[in-house]
Protein backbone atom coordinates (compact mmCIF):
# COMPACT_ATOMS: atom_id res chain seq x y z
CA UNK A 1 0.00 0.00 0.00
CA UNK A 2 1.10 3.69 -0.92
CA UNK A 3 2.16 5.71 1.82
CA UNK A 4 -0.24 8.27 0.92
CA UNK A 5 -2.85 5.91 1.39
CA UNK A 6 -1.33 4.85 4.64
CA UNK A 7 -1.04 8.78 6.15
CA UNK A 8 -4.61 9.47 4.86
CA UNK A 9 -5.86 6.72 6.46
CA UNK A 10 -3.66 7.13 9.94
CA UNK A 11 -3.63 11.03 9.82
CA UNK A 12 -6.69 13.09 9.90
CA UNK A 13 -6.74 16.06 9.08
CA UNK A 14 -7.46 18.62 11.47
CA UNK A 15 -10.35 21.80 10.77
CA UNK A 16 -9.41 25.43 12.15
CA UNK A 17 -11.35 24.49 15.92
CA UNK A 18 -8.39 22.23 16.45
CA UNK A 19 -6.03 25.16 16.68
CA UNK A 20 -6.91 26.86 19.68
CA UNK A 21 -4.96 27.93 22.28
CA UNK A 22 -2.78 24.37 24.00
CA UNK A 23 -3.66 22.50 20.89
CA UNK A 24 -0.16 21.89 19.94
CA UNK A 25 0.72 20.45 23.30
CA UNK A 26 -2.21 17.73 23.39
CA UNK A 27 -1.76 16.51 20.43
CA UNK A 28 1.95 15.47 20.92
CA UNK A 29 0.76 13.64 24.40
CA UNK A 30 -2.22 12.10 22.49
CA UNK A 31 0.28 11.12 19.85
CA UNK A 32 2.95 9.54 21.76
CA UNK A 33 0.43 8.17 23.59
CA UNK A 34 -1.35 6.40 21.34
CA UNK A 35 2.12 5.21 19.91
CA UNK A 36 2.89 3.87 22.98
CA UNK A 37 -0.39 1.65 23.26
CA UNK A 38 0.25 0.76 19.55
CA UNK A 39 3.06 -0.75 20.63
CA UNK A 40 1.11 -2.44 23.72
CA UNK A 41 -0.83 -3.96 21.35
CA UNK A 42 1.78 -5.12 18.88
CA UNK A 43 3.88 -6.55 21.59
CA UNK A 44 0.68 -8.64 23.01
CA UNK A 45 -0.35 -9.70 18.95
CA UNK A 46 3.48 -11.07 19.66
CA UNK A 47 2.51 -12.79 22.63
CA UNK A 48 -0.41 -14.77 21.01
CA UNK A 49 1.30 -15.97 18.15
CA UNK A 50 3.97 -17.34 20.68
CA UNK A 51 1.20 -19.10 22.63
CA UNK A 52 -0.25 -19.83 19.18
CA UNK A 53 2.67 -21.79 18.37
CA UNK A 54 3.29 -23.62 21.64
CA UNK A 55 -1.00 -24.20 21.36
CA UNK A 56 -0.01 -26.55 18.14
CA UNK A 57 2.92 -27.57 18.99
CA UNK A 58 1.90 -29.38 22.03
CA UNK A 59 -1.24 -30.83 20.12
CA UNK A 60 1.26 -32.36 17.45
CA UNK A 61 3.40 -33.86 20.45
CA UNK A 62 0.37 -35.12 21.80
CA UNK A 63 -0.42 -37.01 18.38
CA UNK A 64 2.75 -38.18 17.79
CA UNK A 65 2.93 -39.94 21.71
CA UNK A 66 0.04 -41.40 21.18
CA UNK A 67 0.72 -42.96 17.76
CA UNK A 68 3.96 -44.37 19.67
CA UNK A 69 2.04 -45.44 22.17
CA UNK A 70 -0.35 -47.61 20.00
CA UNK A 71 2.98 -48.38 18.38
CA UNK A 72 4.61 -49.84 21.28
CA UNK A 73 1.46 -51.21 23.48
CA UNK A 74 -0.22 -52.82 20.39
CA UNK A 75 -3.69 -51.47 22.31
CA UNK A 76 -6.06 -54.34 22.51
CA UNK A 77 -8.62 -52.33 22.44
CA UNK A 78 -7.54 -50.87 19.23
CA UNK A 79 -8.09 -53.89 16.85
CA UNK A 80 -8.22 -52.10 13.47
CA UNK A 81 -4.84 -50.49 15.11
CA UNK A 82 -4.06 -49.67 11.12
CA UNK A 83 -6.72 -47.68 10.41
CA UNK A 84 -5.36 -45.53 13.20
CA UNK A 85 -2.08 -45.24 11.85
CA UNK A 86 -4.08 -44.10 8.61
CA UNK A 87 -6.67 -41.78 10.44
CA UNK A 88 -4.85 -40.17 13.13
CA UNK A 89 -1.76 -38.96 10.72
CA UNK A 90 -4.34 -37.09 8.64
CA UNK A 91 -6.07 -35.39 11.42
CA UNK A 92 -2.10 -34.48 12.40
CA UNK A 93 -1.90 -32.54 8.79
CA UNK A 94 -4.65 -31.03 8.48
CA UNK A 95 -3.95 -29.36 12.22
CA UNK A 96 -0.34 -28.35 10.34
CA UNK A 97 -2.39 -26.92 7.82
CA UNK A 98 -4.64 -24.67 9.97
CA UNK A 99 -0.64 -24.44 12.00
CA UNK A 100 0.43 -22.68 8.49
CA UNK A 101 -2.46 -20.60 7.75
CA UNK A 102 -2.12 -19.07 11.25
CA UNK A 103 1.38 -18.70 11.06
CA UNK A 104 0.57 -16.99 7.53
CA UNK A 105 -2.37 -15.03 9.13
CA UNK A 106 0.23 -13.33 12.15
CA UNK A 107 2.64 -12.47 9.30
CA UNK A 108 0.08 -10.19 7.28
CA UNK A 109 -0.71 -8.71 10.63
CA UNK A 110 2.80 -8.16 12.13
CA UNK A 111 3.62 -7.30 8.52
CA UNK A 112 0.65 -4.22 8.40
CA UNK A 113 1.21 -2.88 12.02
CA UNK A 114 5.04 -2.19 11.06
CA UNK A 115 4.03 -0.54 8.45
CA UNK A 116 1.27 1.64 11.04
CA UNK A 117 4.32 2.10 13.29
CA UNK A 118 7.15 3.03 10.53
CA UNK A 119 4.74 5.88 9.40
CA UNK A 120 3.86 6.50 13.30
CA UNK A 121 7.89 7.56 13.52
CA UNK A 122 8.11 9.87 10.89
CA UNK A 123 6.24 12.22 13.30
CA UNK A 124 8.89 11.34 16.33
CA UNK A 125 12.07 12.23 16.93
CA UNK A 126 13.25 9.03 16.38
CA UNK A 127 12.54 6.22 14.13
CA UNK A 128 13.55 3.35 16.04
CA UNK A 129 12.31 0.78 13.56
CA UNK A 130 12.91 1.86 10.86
CA UNK A 131 16.48 2.32 11.40
CA UNK A 132 16.57 -1.52 12.76
CA UNK A 133 14.96 -2.87 9.74
CA UNK A 134 17.33 -1.08 7.47
CA UNK A 135 19.71 -2.31 9.66
CA UNK A 136 18.59 -5.80 9.50
CA UNK A 137 18.82 -5.02 5.18
CA UNK A 138 14.83 -4.74 5.64
CA UNK A 139 14.99 -8.32 5.16
CA UNK A 140 15.98 -8.72 1.88
CA UNK A 141 19.86 -10.09 3.26
CA UNK A 142 19.23 -13.56 5.24
CA UNK A 143 22.46 -13.66 6.85
CA UNK A 144 21.62 -10.09 8.76
CA UNK A 145 17.77 -11.35 9.30
CA UNK A 146 15.77 -14.01 8.55
CA UNK A 147 12.08 -13.60 9.62
CA UNK A 148 10.06 -15.45 12.43
CA UNK A 149 7.81 -16.43 9.84
CA UNK A 150 10.13 -18.35 7.57
CA UNK A 151 11.30 -20.28 10.81
CA UNK A 152 8.66 -20.62 12.47
CA UNK A 153 6.59 -22.31 9.73
CA UNK A 154 8.99 -25.31 9.11
CA UNK A 155 8.37 -26.59 12.18
CA UNK A 156 4.25 -27.76 11.20
CA UNK A 157 5.66 -28.72 7.58
CA UNK A 158 8.26 -31.32 9.44
CA UNK A 159 5.26 -32.49 11.88
CA UNK A 160 3.61 -33.08 8.83
CA UNK A 161 6.36 -34.76 7.26
CA UNK A 162 6.25 -37.26 9.99
CA UNK A 163 2.77 -38.07 9.37
CA UNK A 164 3.41 -38.21 6.15
CA UNK A 165 5.77 -41.17 6.44
CA UNK A 166 3.59 -42.73 8.94
CA UNK A 167 0.67 -42.43 6.77
CA UNK A 168 2.39 -43.81 3.97
CA UNK A 169 4.33 -46.54 5.92
CA UNK A 170 0.95 -48.18 7.05
CA UNK A 171 -1.04 -48.01 3.68
CA UNK A 172 -1.53 -52.13 3.10
CA UNK A 173 0.83 -53.29 0.53
CA UNK A 174 -2.34 -54.46 -1.52
CA UNK A 175 -3.37 -51.15 -2.10
CA UNK A 176 0.56 -49.63 -2.76
CA UNK A 177 0.90 -52.57 -5.01
CA UNK A 178 -1.87 -51.47 -6.74
CA UNK A 179 -0.50 -47.83 -7.30
CA UNK A 180 2.84 -48.85 -8.73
Amino acid sequence: MEISKIDSMLFRRKGDDDHSVGYQDKYVDHYLEQYRLYLHIFNTTVERRQKSNEFFVGINTAIMAFIGYIEVKEVSALSNAPIVFLIVPLIGISICYSWLLIIKSYKNLNRAKFKVIHRLETNLPTENFETEWNLLGQGKDPTKYRTLSSIERNIPIIFALFYAVIFIANIPFGILARLF
